[in-house]
C-alpha cells in the first residue's frame, strides 16, 4: 500500500510540469472563444467555455498535487492541509466540466446558472486554500524557486478579484477575457519553469532561484 501511494505521488510530480502546460493551452483556447465574442459583439459558447474553464483548473490541480511530494518533507501540516483542499478543488472542477459539457451537447437538463452555486463552495475552498497554501509552502521551501510560490498566489489573487468583481456586478466580458489571459499565462509559465528546472536539475545543475 506504501508502495502504490509513493508510485501515485512519484507519477503526480513527475506530471505536473505538463499538466500546468495543458492547464495553460487549455485556457488559452477559452480566452480564444472570449476574444471572438469580444470582437463580434456576442456571448455565444459561453457553457463550452465554463466546460474548458473546469478542464484548465483539473489540470492545474492535478500539477498541484504533483508538489505535495516535495512540500511534505519541509512543512507536514501545511502540505497536507492544502493537499486535501486541493483534492476538493479536483473534484469539484472535474463535476463541473462534465457538467458543463454535458449542458452544452444537451445530455443533462438545465441552465450553467442552476448548478454554479453547487460549484463554487469546493472551487472556491480548492483554489484559495489549496493553491494559497503551497503557495506559502513554496514560498517557504527551498528546493522551488520563489517565482512558483508567487505564481500559486497570483493564481489566487486572480480568482478572488474575478470573484469579488462579479459579486459587485461589475462582470463585463473585456474582464473576464483579461483574467482568463491572466490565468493561461500564469499555468504556461509554471509549466515552462518547471519543465527547465527539471532539466537543468538532470544535467546536474540547480534550479535557478530568482
Amino acid at each position: 500500500m506504501v508502495s502504490s501511494d509513493t508510485s501515485i505521488w512519484g507519477s503526480l510530480e513527475a506530471w505536473r510540469a505538463t499538466a500546468f502546460t495543458v492547464a495553460g493551452v487549455v485556457f488559452v483556447a477559452d480566452a480564444v472563444i472570449l476574444a471572438g465574442n469580444l470582437a463580434l459583439g456576442t456571448e455565444q459558447y459561453t457553457t463550452f467555455g465554463q466546460g474548458l474553464i473546469g478542464t484548465a483548473w483539473t489540470a492545474g490541480f492535478v500539477g498541484l498535487l504533483g508538489f505535495y511530494p516535495s512540500l511534505a518533507r519541509r512543512g507536514r501540516w501545511l502540505s497536507r492541509g492544502g493537499g486535501v483542499f486541493a483534492v476538493i478543488g479536483l473534484s469539484t472542477v472535474a463535476i463541473m466540466a462534465l457538467v458543463s459539457f454535458g449542458l452544452f451537447v444537451g445530455a443533462i437538463g438545465g441552465a450553467l446558472s442552476d448548478y454554479t452555486m453547487y460549484f463554487l463552495p469546493g472551487v472556491f475552498l480548492g483554489i484559495v486554500f489549496g493553491f494559497g497554501s503551497y503557495g506559502v509552502a513554496s514560498l517557504r521551501a527551498s528546493s522551488h524557486a520563489p517565482r512558483v510560490g508567487l505564481l500559486f498566489l497570483l493564481l489566487v489573487a486572480t480568482f478572488l478579484f474575478n470573484l469579488g468583481s462579479g459579486v459587485a456586478g461589475f462582470n463585463p466580458l473585456a474582464k473576464v477575457f483579461g483574467v482568463v489571459a491572466v490565468l493561461s499565462l500564469a499555468m504556461l509559465v509554471l509549466g515552462y519553469s518547471l519543465r527547465t528546472d527539471s532539466e537543468e536539475t538532470a544535467l546536474g545543475g540547480t534550479p535557478a532561484r530568482e
